[in-house]
């Protein structure tokens, strides 16, 4: 990152984004009556764009600490999901394409300050927050915080190989009504995708095994649509 500062320094970023056209609201085009799928890809493949719209996809989601885009070029709302960490990378974000951001809880090590700023950096670029808590007590410190609007839940502990959904459950618990929740990890097949829903989640991200099946074929199984 330092060395794509000293290529393009911040000032120049300012720049750019203020020429850039309002976003595509993420969390909005993930609030429905029946819960929505968010695409986690690396690249913005035009084919696989356009498979995924026409499949329904609700979202992308971009890993990475710098959004590999250019993605401004699809309508689908963009979640960029990488350690953000530095103000830097969520202007490298919105020139990107994207529309929203992750930030991790516990990236930030209990610096209040320095995740508050982000937060606020975020906003004033017009970005999407989602906050991402491992367990109930990021989940109360946040609230506290900065009483974030989304949040993103993963259902892969840390150690462990195995989706540990009752642990997912158990937090939903705590999320206040009323906020947007993204749920990512072992999602496989309807019976999750439905106790998922019950539980108040919004949204799935569903990882790159999604691509081997096909995309449009994967969501209706998950949709609970298996007629041919």
């Amino acid at each position: 990152m330092e060395q794509r500062r000293d290529a393009r320094p911040l000032e120049e970023l300012e720049r750019a984004v203020r020429a850039l056209d309002p976003i595509r609201p993420f969390t909005e085009s993930v609030v429905g009556e029946e819960i929505a799928f968010v695409l986690r890809v690396a690249t913005a493949d035009p084919p696989l764009l356009a498979e995924a719209a026409s499949a329904g996809v609700g979202g992308l989601a971009v890993p990475g600490d710098s959004v590999p885009g250019p993605f401004a070029e699809t309508w689908l709302p963009v979640l960029h999901k990488g350690v953000l960490i530095d103000p830097y990378q969520l202007y490298e974000s919105r020139l990107a394409g994207a529309d929203g951001v992750v930030l991790i809880a516990g990236a930030f090590d209990d610096d209040d300050d320095d995740l508050t700023e982000m937060q606020a950096v975020a906003a004033e670029l017009g970005l999407d927050v989602v906050l991402e808590v491992a367990d109930e007590d990021e989940l109360e410190h946040v609230l506290a915080l900065l009483d974030p609007d989304s949040f993103l839940i993963q259902n892969v502990r840390p150690g462990r190989q195995e989706a540990d959904f009752e642990h997912t459950f158990s937090l939903l618990e705590e999320v206040p009504a009323g906020k947007v929740v993204l749920s990512e990890g072992g999602i496989r097949n309807r019976d999750q995708v439905l106790a998922l829903e019950s539980a108040g989640v919004d949204a799935a991200v569903l990882g790159d095994w999604v691509l081997r099946l096909g995309i449009g074929r994967t969501l209706d199984v998950l949709r609970g649509d298996t007629r041919e």
